[in-house]
């Protein structure tokens, strides 16, 4: 529970495998002193997968996404490269191939993505997310399963900053309107004036965008 980057994690095919798994995690994580947290999830281990994000943003009282992030290549646990993952971009892409077996699976991730958007869209709203937050899922196929949700900005978020921006809009005159770019600006937006910001629109800025780490 208190660590992070995929430390201490392993693998248990057999149930005789668990308690010696138990002993090397809490020992990886300098936990085995009196009084540590020792707390530990237990996971479905899905062996074939990708790792997407879903960037979410909210003031209590709506939410929204903006799309969302590829980051499955990583290496020892730390992401490497992260595409911004965006239903314009998929239909770009459907759009260009001329596989057909190709296309369908394109438009399958259409409704993958759509589905993390909306669960992501869902969990903000559902406990009145007044930040921006990270939605994370492993996909596996076409089907998503939800991993964890980061209540705070990420490194990786100027992919989605790439891909759109924002724009509020004054409820009571649709030609006043401002938009931002930046989600730490939006940040500082909600921390002043949450409850009184309207629920803005996503405006595309790129369909896809790329964010890469040097170690």
């Amino acid at each position: 529970i208190g660590g992070g980057g995929g430390k201490g994690q392993r693998v248990v095919t057999d149930a005789s495998q668990t308690a010696a798994a138990v002993m090397d995690i809490l020992a990886e994580q300098k936990v085995l002193e009196a009084g540590s947290n020792r707390n530990f999830l237990i996971e479905l281990n899905l062996e074939t997968t990708r790792h997407n994000e879903i960037q979410v943003i909210g003031n209590g009282e709506w939410a929204i996404t903006l799309g969302g992030r590829d980051c499955s290549i990583q290496m020892r646990e730390q992401k490497q490269l992260e595409f911004s993952l965006t239903d314009e971009l998929l239909v770009v892409a459907a759009d260009e191939t001329d596989n057909p077996a190709h296309r369908e699976n394109l438009l399958k991730e259409r409704d993958t993505l759509a589905a993390m958007e909306r669960d992501g869209a869902r969990f903000a709203e559902g406990v009145e997310l007044d930040n921006v937050s990270t939605f994370e899922c492993i996909v596996e196929g076409f089907d998503h399963f939800f991993m964890e949700m980061n209540t705070r900005i990420q490194v990786e978020h100027g992919c989605s900053e790439l891909a759109y921006k924002m724009r509020f809009t004054n409820p009571d005159d649709p030609s006043d309107f401002f938009e931002i770019e930046r989600l730490i600006e939006a940040m500082v937006l909600l921390c002043l004036h949450g409850p009184r910001l309207p629920k803005p629109d996503r405006v595309l800025q790129a369909v896809s965008g790329a964010e890469v780490r040097v170690n």
